[in-house]
């Protein structure tokens, strides 16, 4: 939160002015800045050298994000009156758990330069300044401090419990800063004790409970493009998952136009939407906007300076604060019955050894994927891999060294198949495979590269030499027709199988599709 000199923006305009404005202003020195900082060298000297450059680059970096985000502060404050949504503080928390590299003196002395620079270009007398970067840099200090003391998983917010700790956090780190800063507002502003405390906690811990879930949410940037060029692409775009996001701007539009008091409720079942449609980090950055939309726009309808402004902007930041962990605690609850369903749908469908499908799991998707192939007319083959001399390997090396060899060969397999092809272990060092839409001889190709990608392999086995494998697989292939059933063509690839083990062995054999 920040006083300062007096900017003329009408009413109307500034809210789009603000995000044009920060971006311009942030968007160039942090992509110039990032671009700038080395990879890790490999020669120590080097790495000397790069370990007295980085931490002046991090704080550089530090220094643009408050800097930034601190303007983007002092644009939302009611003429004459201090910002109504001060984001610098929570950010800079937030960035500090991300990198803890970066909290370290000239970190902490990066974001205090932001925050003096950001204050004085906007005409911030000297002591004033100095008193709320104090508090400012408080907020960041004292929340920093608290998160390290929770786990990982939590400072990520992957679980429900994740957001009692975010809540603690952020009234006591809201508090600290009160405590320190208030006084500022009763010296500056002629605000009694408690009005100072209560204006300087509110603003912060609506602006920590707005931006930090969207912070700590947030993936790597790496990662970030990997999943926007994904629902870019065409087979990725789904149409419908744009519906709750286009509700909520629907809501949000409706409310403006309304307004009142009963506005800040009504995005209220759009969001949830989100929550349920989305990931916990999309929901806390709509979360973020929806935050800022109701500590900017909506709050523009009160007057400042009237008797009831100040209960008013009270009770609209604590309501602000506790209606963004809402749609939070929905995403954050059903990522976690996501990753449930998935922990119980990798625990019945598959192989604990090897990783792949379980026998059942295999033959059930097997036959769903037959009726699809047979429907669309389709080639389909199956290949039965079987390992050669595995009860030789377990009779003179143990069991753990044949788990080892399964273990081995199937993450090998997994890495030559197409994601779409089915491979599931039928029984102990048999395996089966399952590809659609490849021709006869692409079909034997594979094979082939599977015979001998195993043949490359070697398991470490103690002091003696590493162990060779082999594997011989029988193949079948067809078209489709009443003989594609798949027991008939288990049995085929069983039958060539078998062949391939009486033909000496490391070798593929190929079985023509006969009818049944």
């Amino acid at each position: 939160m920040r006083p300062g000199r007096k900017l003329v923006v009408h009413r109307s305009l500034w809210p789009p002015f603000q995000f044009a404005f920060t971006f311009v202003c942030f968007a160039p020195t942090a992509m110039k800045l990032a671009r700038d900082i080395p990879p890790r060298p490999a020669h120590n000297q080097e790495k000397a050298a790069s370990s007295r450059l980085l931490p002046w680059r991090a704080a550089m970096l530090v220094a643009g994000i408050v800097f930034a985000a601190a303007l983007f502060g002092h644009l939302t404050r009611p003429l004459g009156f201090l910002s109504t949504f001060w984001p610098a503080n929570a950010l800079l928390m937030g960035v500090m758990v991300r990198n803890p590299g970066w909290a370290g003196p000239l970190g902490w002395a990066g974001a205090a330069a932001g925050y003096l620079a950001a204050d004085f270009a906007m005409g911030g007398g000297i002591g004033i300044t100095l008193w709320l970067t104090a508090g400012n840099l408080t907020t960041a200090s004292v929340g920093y401090l608290l998160f390290q003391r929770v786990s990982s998983p939590d400072r990520r917010l992957e679980r429900p419990q994740s957001l009692l700790f975010l809540l603690l956090i952020a009234f006591a780190a809201a508090a600290a800063a009160a405590t320190v800063g208030g006084g500022c507002l009763v010296v500056y502003f002629g605000q009694s004790p408690m009005q100072a405390f209560e204006f300087f906690l509110t603003s912060e811990f609506s602006s920590n409970l707005v931006v930090l879930p969207m912070v700590l949410t947030a993936p790597p940037l790496a990662e970030l493009a990997k999943r926007l060029a994904a629902q870019a692409a065409p087979v990725g775009w789904r149409p419908n998952a744009i519906l709750p996001g286009v509700a909520l701007l629907a809501s949000i539009l409706v409310a403006t136009a309304i307004g009142g008091t009963g506005a800040i409720a009504m995005p209220v079942p759009a969001i949830l939407w989100c929550a349920l449609s989305y990931g916990i980090f999309p929901t806390a950055l709509l979360t973020f906007g929806l935050g800022l939309w109701q500590s900017t726009v909506l709050l523009s309808a009160l007057t400042p300076g009237t008797p009831e402004y100040a209960a008013a902007l009270t009770s609209h930041r604590f309501g602000v604060a506790l209606f963004s962990l809402g749609p939070i605690m929905v995403a954050a609850i059903n990522a976690a019955r996501s990753r449930l369903l998935s922990e119980l749908d990798l625990a019945a469908n598959q192989d604990v050894l090897t990783r792949t499908l379980s026998r059942r799991a295999f033959l059930a998707r097997s036959e769903a994927v037959l009726e699809q192939n047979l429907a669309e007319s389709r080639p389909v083959a199956l290949f039965m891999l079987d390992v050669d001399r595995f009860k030789l390997i377990n009779d003179e090396f143990g069991h753990a060294i044949g788990d080892e060899v399964l273990a081995t060969l199937a993450e090998r397999i997994s890495e030559l198949l197409r994601r779409d092809d089915l491979f599931g272990r039928i029984g102990g060092e048999e395996f089966a495979i399952l590809v659609s839409g490849l021709t006869q001889p692409a079909t034997l190709a594979l094979a082939e590269r599977l015979r001998d990608g195993c043949a490359r392999l070697r398991v470490p086995v103690g002091r003696a030499e590493p162990l060779a494998l082999t594997v011989s697989i029988g193949v079948v292939w067809g078209t489709g027709g009443p003989a594609s059933s798949l027991q008939h063509l288990l049995k085929q690839a069983d039958d060539a199988l078998y062949r391939a083990k009486r033909a000496g062995r490391d070798r593929v054999v190929d079985e023509t599709l006969q009818a049944a």
